[in-house]
């Protein structure tokens, strides 16, 4: 379908007795906002999609490199039990392209006290679903792991309207020590602080099941695991994705083209192009969306400025195999909350998924919370000798540097977030990970589900 392109009258904006007729922009062209324009174009809805940059899909990034390694700057996969992100999948056609991470190479560490501990067998997330497994693993002194498994004898919190943080629930519900081993696996998908993160945002599902089955264990255990794999990725990485909604987008999609301010009635880009529209759905992230709110929307623009960040660094490393004594064929590690050095995690990404690395070769991203990308580089080759007896060199490095890009949910963060939508109009919506769940499929779900909210304001049929 093709757009006209509006523009402002001089003087003001354009009215439009149909305005309806006019496109609903979309502001970012990550997955969320690719996700709003596919909604909006199976509606039979006209859309503008603007992205600044001169790609789509966001902090999803997949390189091929000339030697054959496949990089990922992000995400590396997304979970299956948030059916969003399949659904898209199978919309544009990439069946056919969907793989799951490799079960044979399923070995994973949990480093605690500078020992490599094979990792509890038999949980869901962090929550153990037999007791004498999780009893004999060693991820916490005998005393940590049995005032752990005792959760299951803790009543359950009375008030439930108000927020927590993960650390408070942790310790709560599991005790202090419970900290050094379930941090890692919880608050390291947000690259938070335990004691700022919203449990209410974050793990809902945790404060459900607390409250169904009085405890977060027999809850888990009492409700049955799904079935088949966990998470699902692509041949030839994460950026498959947005690469293929991006391709099947029909409407006046724009690289290379930022938005200065967004209006009630539309958007004026830095190049001072004004563009007229019935709704916009901002998806750009908070710190980039709270400017562009300030003129028509102020309120919304402050509390939009004040969502919190964290930030994170991932160092990317190529190996060849023999330069590791020891089999690599492992999805990796996850750090001891108190162990005392940078690094939070490793993946063995080569052995992790197919496709990631040539043969006879290992590729690794190394973890860590907001470090200086070259101090995080010296750790990274350092742990890796230490830790796996990496001889040598790698054969190169490269950086995903998000420092000060990761959204921070932070306790009281869906109150906020209810303010900042009580501050716009229903036709003007803000959406993406800045705001409700940073996985791919909670992206997704985020952007389609603006979308068909501005149709619905709109009174559009669609």
């Amino acid at each position: 379908m093709s757009v006209r392109r509006l523009r402002w009258r001089e003087g003001g904006p354009m009215t439009n007795p149909n305005a309806h007729t006019l496109p609903i922009i979309v502001v970012g062209a990550g997955m969320t906002g690719l996700a709003a324009a596919w909604e909006l174009q199976q509606r039979g809805v006209p859309y503008v999609l603007l992205e600044a940059g001169d790609s789509f899909g966001g902090k999803v990034q997949s390189e091929r490199t000339e030697d054959e390694f496949l990089v990922e700057k992000a995400a590396d996969a997304f979970i299956l039990g948030k059916p969003w992100a399949l659904q898209l999948a199978q919309e544009v056609g990439l069946q056919d392209e969907l793989i799951h991470p490799r079960a044979e190479t399923k070995k994973l560490y949990f480093l605690r006290g500078g020992e490599l501990l094979d990792f509890p067998q038999n949980l869901k997330m962090f929550v153990p679903l037999d007791d004498e497994s999780f009893l004999q693993s060693g991820v916490l002194s005998p005393e940590g792991l049995r005032r752990m498994l005792d959760e299951q004898n803790v009543p359950p919190k009375e008030n439930t309207d108000e927020d927590e943080s993960l650390a408070d629930f942790i310790i709560r519900r599991f005790g202090a020590e419970a900290m050094n081993f379930i941090v890692p696996l919880a608050a390291g998908i947000y690259v938070a602080n335990p004691f700022e993160l919203s449990m209410k945002a974050a793990f809902p599902q945790f404060l459900a099941l607390e409250q169904k089955y009085g405890s977060v264990i027999k809850g888990s255990r009492a409700t049955p695991r799904a079935q088949g794999p966990i998470f699902g990725s692509f041949k030839d990485g994460m950026s498959t994705l947005a690469n293929a909604v991006a391709a099947k987008l029909t409407g006046d999609v724009r690289l290379n083209t930022p938005v200065l301010a967004v209006h009630p009635d539309g958007v004026t880009l830095t190049g001072g192009e004004k563009i007229a529209a019935s709704g916009v759905v901002l998806t750009a992230p908070a710190w980039v969306a709270a400017p562009t709110l300030g003129q028509s929307f102020p309120a919304a623009s402050a509390l939009v400025g004040e969502l919190q960040t964290n930030g994170s660094v991932a160092v990317i490393l190529a190996y060849r195999e023999g330069q590791f004594p020891r089999d690599m064929h492992l999805h990796g590690l996850q750090v001891a909350a108190d162990e005392g050095i940078e690094m939070k995690a490793i993946t063995v990404h080569s052995a992790k998924l197919h496709g990631r690395a040539p043969e006879g070769h290992v590729l690794l991203r190394v973890f860590f919370k907001d470090l200086d990308p070259q101090k995080a580089l010296a750790e990274a080759v350092h742990e890796v000798a230490r830790l796996f007896g990496a001889q040598g060199d790698p054969l190169w490095h490269a950086y995903a540097d998000w420092r000060g890009k990761n959204p921070a949910y932070q306790v009281g963060h869906l109150d906020h977030i209810a303010r900042i939508r009580a501050a716009l109009p229903p036709n003007i919506q803000v959406a993406g990970s800045s705001y409700t769940g940073v996985g791919i499929p909670d992206c997704v779900n985020a952007g389609r589900t603006a979308a068909r909210d501005v149709v619905a304001a709109l009174g559009v049929d669609g």
